[in-house]
């Protein structure tokens, strides 16, 4: 199938300024691209009246690890422009699956109506190979799932014999096609990991030169410890590649440490490590409901919580200690998706509690019981000068930190950067100054270069056909958390290896 662009304004994802001209495509690939006006037969030919084109957009930071199975047309990512997407972080791939961790994985995804059939990456890709997903789909290896595959969810310290085996199972990984190393070390079981465990499977990770992604163990209170145990491991395996997953600043308190965190950063650069991080723009991040909850119950998998919450006795003693949350904390937590309250998702705890009238103990309490697996909840507690200051950084790329969904809730309800990532990290360094193609080269070459993406996020002879037709005084987002699954505006057509896989009705 041949493609001819004309007439449009390109931004080829290098931060050079746009120029007008044409982009001829055929076999998946981009065969020229030329300021030229060509003469080319009318049935190939797409008139861009000016519009800008640019490189498909790159989700560094993804979990469409299963709604992509459910819903390969991924319309929250492609109607923003998204043509590829990294799966696999914060230590929660899909693969290597076992006995042991099978069944959780199942139960935690339970909501996506797909059945884990797959032992390892070749299995998982060979899935998705079937379903023909709208986008590219490029794994990591995730830590949490590979310690349970062997270990379960259980805190448990590894022995020798466990790390080596791991460490093989691992390198298998490489072997079928991951591109690098997740850790989720706020999550059970990646929490129970050590120091030294990590470094030793970071010596993996460096002798296939794979790139290691970190969910940091604190991103709050103790977020330069983190940073710390972060950089020393990597040293320690003589590995040089690390990225930050959603670099933030938790808590009020904990603003003032910015400053810090990037003298950190300057610090592990000076000692030879290769750093680069993603960030959503939005203050308000989003993960699991069960991140909240004190000991014992953080040490818990949501499983587990599930099973032990229907016990009455066990119930009331979560309840009794969700009380001793302030009035203030449950302003700051908001229900984004839970089977059996979709009536209140978009809203606060407090917000819920005056329209239900149940107390946020009780009513928290309730949704992790009926289904922890599933409960997501966004939580306020970043400044949006930070956010910003940590967007501008020359290593910051976008990262959406979501699942790919279709429009309606059939899979689940997201985040509103699950449909609008991609225009508002644009808009915002755009608006604070930086020039539009320099904030394009943000979500194109710079993360095809941080993650070593061969052949894609420039408009070059040779380069893969993914590209994006938008219009920039168009081009916003328009997801909320009352209506997340809104539709990006501005974004005219979209095309993976030449072929259409968005277009504005």
């Amino acid at each position: 199938m041949k493609l001819v662009i004309k007439n449009a304004l390109i931004y080829d994802g290098s931060g050079n300024k746009p120029f007008k001209g044409t982009v001829a495509c055929s076999d998946g690939l981009i065969k020229l691209c030329t300021p030229d006006d060509l003469t080319v037969p009318s049935d190939c030919v797409f008139d861009a009246e000016g519009s800008a084109l640019a490189p498909g957009f790159i989700d560094v930071h993804s979990h469409s690890d299963v709604s992509i199975l459910a819903a390969p047309e991924a319309t929250g990512k492609v109607s923003q422009g998204i043509t590829a997407e990294i799966i696999g972080n914060c230590g929660l791939s899909l693969y290597p699956v076992s006995d042991l961790n099978r069944e959780h994985l199942q139960d935690l995804h339970r909501h996506y109506n797909v059945k884990i059939t797959w032992t390892d990456l070749n299995g998982y890709l060979a899935e998705l190979e079937k379903r023909s997903p709208a986008v590219d789909i490029i794994p990591l290896a995730g830590h949490n799932t590979l310690r349970a595959s062997l270990c379960g969810y259980e805190k448990h310290e590894l022995t020798a014999s466990e790390t080596a085996a791991l460490r093989n199972s691992l390198a298998q990984c490489f072997k079928q096609g991951a591109i690098g190393f997740s850790t989720g070390l706020l999550y059970v079981p990646g929490k129970f990991a050590t120091p030294k465990e990590l470094t030793e499977f970071l010596k993996t990770v460096a002798e296939y030169g794979g790139i290691y992604t970190t969910h940091l163990r604190s991103e709050g209170n103790k977020i330069c410890e983190s940073l710390i145990e972060t950089f020393d491991s990597a040293l320690q395996a003589s590995l040089r590649r690390v990225h930050i997953s959603h670099l933030k600043i938790s808590g009020a308190a904990n603003r003032h440490k910015i400053d810090e965190v990037f003298s950190l950063l300057k610090e592990a650069e000076n000692h030879g490590l290769e750093i680069s991080a993603d960030r959503y723009p939005y203050t308000e991040s989003m993960t699991h409901l069960s991140v909240i909850l004190p000991a014992p119950y953080d040490d818990m998998d949501d499983i587990k919580l599930e099973e032990l919450l229907q016990n009455g006795d066990e119930f009331a003693k979560l309840r009794t200690a969700l009380e001793k949350f302030s009035a203030e904390r449950w302003r700051t937590v908001r229900l984004v998706s839970a089977h059996g309250y979709e009536e209140f998702c978009g809203l606060t705890f407090d917000a819920i509690t005056k329209k239900s009238g149940l107390g946020p103990p009780e009513l928290c309490a309730r949704i992790l019981r009926s289904g922890a697996a599933g409960a997501l909840a966004a939580f306020r507690g970043m400044d949006e000068n930070n956010m910003l200051r940590i967007m501008q950084k020359e290593f910051t790329v976008c990262g959406s930190d979501e699942s790919a969904r279709p429009p309606d809730y059939s899979i689940g309800r997201s985040h509103p950067r699950g449909f609008g990532s991609m225009p508002r990290f644009c808009n915002l360094l755009y608006q604070n100054g930086m020039p539009l193609e320099k904030a394009i080269r943000r979500m194109t070459s710079l993360p095809a270069q941080i993650f070593r993406l061969e052949k894609r996020g420039l408009i070059r002879t040779g380069f893969s056909a993914d590209l994006v037709l938008f219009d920039p005084e168009k081009f916003k987002d328009a997801a909320t958390f009352a209506e997340p699954h809104r539709i990006t505006e501005g974004v005219r057509k979209v095309w993976r290896k030449g072929k259409v896989i968005f277009e504005k009705q």
